[in-house]
């Protein structure tokens, strides 16, 4: 009888572990693969959506795809789980597992903001779209509601695609764009090398930056900081605030936090031997940062360890506690590096560096999202 290996979520890191295992084992499981959406979405592009450079159709592909490579597809939200018995509670019916892998992302919660535009989302992407061609020119303000959110250089990224969207629409005299973070410096857990180079795109493109800029209200147009600073606006983008996904909080994998206890260099659940959390849904109780390439190397990682628990040999790969990100800029792209190693080890930050900066990384980030398609879901 072929293992059941029940994966709950069709982001990043779920997409990548259905496949892997399935892979790695072939006939010898049963993948099934559950989420509340119909469609695998390409975050990272999001951004190119809302500055008119992607539609939605091309930024996203159906997860019955999956059903082409021995992968069953349900789509149904996941409303409780029970790990003690081994079994998941859906909107279509509870489902039985042997190895369960949890991928079902972080919560996002109400913005503070109820004029801001957030393109963290396909629907919040074409709002701003929608909100940009109407823009004349103004205070463009660009800012972080909490510490927690998927991506850490989105921000940054997203403020460097308006100033030049607004260079592109003939209004950038006309126009301020300025970003603000709960940080002292851009990416300051990346270290310096990083920040500083950030820095220096950020002000080659007359963008401001505001650091250690903890925000406690919205009002009149304007964005009021615990020491009293205010920045005004007439095109406020904000990432919403996020939470640890509700399902997992309310089960017996969350820890006191809300967020799932797991072993750090397994993501094996450390109550559920046959239980593995990955992606945003775990990454912030392990200091790693929520970001879709690490729930990319997760997925494998522990596709890999339940092979080694089937085959009694590990076949699959070590986990590489390494990401990169090509941050877009708009007519500028930088693309650093971090080993996590020291994390997840407990001995220090991270170690990052530059690989690379230049228009021609915009180039490498658009082939990667045609080479994830390909790879995962068509």
């Amino acid at each position: 009888m072929a293992t059941r290996v029940l994966v709950l979520g069709g982001g990043s890191g779920g997409l990548v572990a259905a496949n892997k295992v399935k892979k790695l084992l072939g006939r010898e499981v049963e993948v099934t693969l559950v989420d509340k959406n119909a469609y695998h979405e390409f975050m990272p592009a999001y951004p190119w959506v809302a500055f008119g450079m992607r539609e939605p159709e091309q930024v996203r592909r159906p997860l019955a795809n999956l059903e082409k490579r021995g992968i069953t597809y349900l789509q149904a939200t996941v409303e409780a789980l029970d790990p003690v018995n081994n079994r998941v509670k859906t909107s279509a019916g509870e489902l039985s597992y042997d190895y369960l892998i949890v991928s079902l992302g972080a919560e996002a919660l109400p913005s503070p903001a109820q004029d801001s535009y957030a393109p963290w989302s396909l629907e919040g992407a074409l709002k701003l779209r929608e909100a940009l061609k109407n823009f004349k020119g103004g205070r463009v303000v660009v800012g972080v509601s909490s510490p927690y959110y998927p991506c850490p250089p989105a921000p940054y990224e997203v403020a460097g695609q308006v100033e030049f969207a607004l260079k592109v629409k003939g209004i950038r005299d006309k126009s301020t764009v300025e970003v603000f973070h709960l940080n002292p410096l851009p990416l300051a857990g990346m270290g310096p090398v990083i920040s500083g180079k950030v820095m220096e795109i950020l002000r080659s493109k007359g963008i401001a930056f505001h650091g250690e800029f903890e925000p406690v209200s919205f009002e009149g147009g304007k964005v009021r900081a615990k020491d009293g600073r205010e920045l005004a606006y007439d095109l406020l983008i904000l990432t919403p605030p996020f939470a640890p996904n509700r399902v997992v909080r309310e089960s017996p994998l969350a820890g006191p936090q809300g967020f799932p206890e797991v072993n750090k260099m397994t993501f094996r659940s450390t109550r559920f031997a046959n239980v593995f959390v990955i992606g945003d849904t775990v990454k912030p109780s392990l200091m790693l940062p929520p970001a879709g390439v690490v729930a990319h190397f997760q997925g494998e990682y522990v596709a890999g360890v339940i092979a080694s628990d089937l085959k009694g040999a590990y076949i699959g790969e070590p986990f590489n506690p390494v990401a990169m990100c090509i941050m877009d800029f708009g007519d500028n792209a930088l693309l650093p590096q971090c080993s996590f190693e020291r994390i997840l080890a407990g001995t220090g930050m991270p170690s990052c560096g530059v690989m690379a900066v230049g228009k021609w990384v915009r180039v490498t980030k658009m082939l990667f999202e045609g080479f994830w398609f390909a790879t995962l879901i068509e």
